[in-house]
This record gives structure tokens, C-alpha cells and sequence, in this order.
């Protein structure tokens, strides 16, 4: 799904598979980008929405992981092993991909599945920019859903969109190493920021607009109360 002349949602539940978070493809010219890449259940339709949009899946250069968890990477070791592409993610959630940890990666946790483990290419720390021709890539070091967590901002046509994983609206628990105060740290980060567009971890495709605004919202309505009664992805319930 189009959403600007270079940015594509590419991967999510309506699009590719039930486990999957949102995925996008950047196209930078001589190659293209992914932010995250999903599961490997989502795997084949997520290769078949990249060529819709025009770009051959060996042309994927680099994977910017959001952080490490199996919705959001757990397919970047097909690409690796396919298309030799590079995976980028934050120093804190390496040990968790690197380890195949079935819990903080979420993987046996939510989904009944286990982490296919792999090797990170590159180390984020926060506050790197990629410039790739026409377009820059900002890394926001935004831990609080995970310690690695981090927030994009994509630079392209004089416009900043904040790629957000799951800073925003990311489920919260100790198993996954979830920080209260880190996150509420984060949060006053990207608002002390001005954004023209965003996009989120769990959404269809959509281009939010008033970016200020949300985030704001986020910010204040944020750790008012925890859900003891989630639902895992790997069990049937009847109501």
C-alpha cells in the first residue's frame, strides 16, 4: 500500500498475516529499505506486496529492526539467508534475537512459535542518520516496550515521518523487560520533537496526520491502567 512516492506499507495484519506488525519498504533508488519485515508466516505475501510496489526482494539492502521481537523480526533471518540483507537493531534487544529467546522475543510468549534466531549485522545506539541519496533516516533510541526499542524518522519530499513501532501503544509486561519510567522518558522525547506524519506498530495501512497532537494524547493517557486479561495469539478462546 502506497503512502508516499518512496514509502510503502508493505506488511501487517490485514496485508500479510495475523502475527504480523506493520512493515515498511523505503525506496531509496539503487536499493530499497525495510523498517521491520514480520514473521515468517507472513513471510511469501510480504515478498509478493514488495515486488506490487515495484522492487525485486534481493534489491532489500537493510532491515531497520523497531526492536526484537518476533512480530516485528521474526522473519529477517529468510532475507538474511536469501538475499544476504543486513539487519540493523538497537545494542539492548541483540541478545534476545542473537539468543532466539522464546520469551522476550515474544515468540513462544504470544504466539506459540519459536525464535529462529540470527546474527545482527549492525548496532544501533540511537541518534545515528543513514542518508541514502534523497533520503535520511534518523534512529530515536525510545526504550520502555523493550529496553531497544527505537523510533525512525524518515526525511523524504521536505516531509518528517516518525516510523514508531510500538513506542506507541505497545503492549507492556516484565517478561519482556517493559520500563514504566523509560518509557514515560521516551514519550516526552518525540513530544519535545515536531513530526509532520506517523506511523504506528499495529495498524492498517494509514498515514496519520496531527502527529503532535497524538502523541501528546499518548503521552498523557499512557500507564493509567494495566490489562491483566490479554488474550495470547497461540490459544483459542471461546469468548
Amino acid at each position: 500500500m502506497k503512502l508516499l512516492s518512496n514509502f510503502y506499507q508493505v506488511s501487517g495484519e490485514v496485508l500479510t498475516h495475523r502475527f504480523d506488525a506493520t512493515a515498511y519498504l523505503v525506496n531509496c533508488g539503487e536499493f530499497s529499505v525495510l523498517i521491520d519485515c514480520g514473521t515468517a508466516e507472513g513471510y511469501e505475501k510480504l515478498i509478493e506486496n514488495i515486488k506490487k510496489c515495484g522492487v525485486e526482494p534481493e534489491n532489500i539492502k537493510y532491515i531497520f529492526g523497531t526492536h526484537g521481537h518476533y512480530d516485528h523480526v521474526g522473519a529477517a533471518y529468510l532475507f538474511k539467508e536469501k538475499y544476504g540483507t543486513e539487519v540493523f537493531l538497537h545494542e539492548k534487544d541483540v541478545e534476545r534475537v542473537e539468543s532466539g529467546d522464546g520469551m522476550k522475543t515474544t515468540a513462544e510468549l504470544l504466539y506459540g512459535k519459536s525464535f529462529t534466531a540470527f546474527k545482527v549485522d549492525r548496532i544501533l545506539k540511537g541518534g545515528e542518520n543513514f542518508s541514502f541519496g534523497y533520503i535520511n533516516i534518523e534512529v530515536i533510541h525510545t526504550p520502555g516496550h523493550t529496553p531497544g526499542g527505537v523510533c525512525y524518522v524518515l526525511e523524504t519530499t521536505g516531509l518528517k515521518v516518525l516510523i514508531a513501532g510500538d513506542t506507541l501503544y505497545g503492549g507492556f509486561s516484565a517478561k519482556i523487560d517493559s520500563n514504566e519510567e523509560d518509557w514515560k522518558k521516551s514519550l516526552d522525547k518525540l513530544c519535545d520533537r515536531q513530526f509532520d506524519l506517523m506511523v504506528i506498530g499495529h495498524s492498517n495501512p494509514t498515514l496519520l496526520g496531527d502527529a503532535q497532537d497524538r502523541l501528546n494524547d499518548a503521552r498523557n493517557s499512557f500507564a493509567h491502567y494495566y490489562n491483566p486479561w490479554f488474550k495470547t495469539f497461540k490459544d483459542k478462546y471461546k469468548y
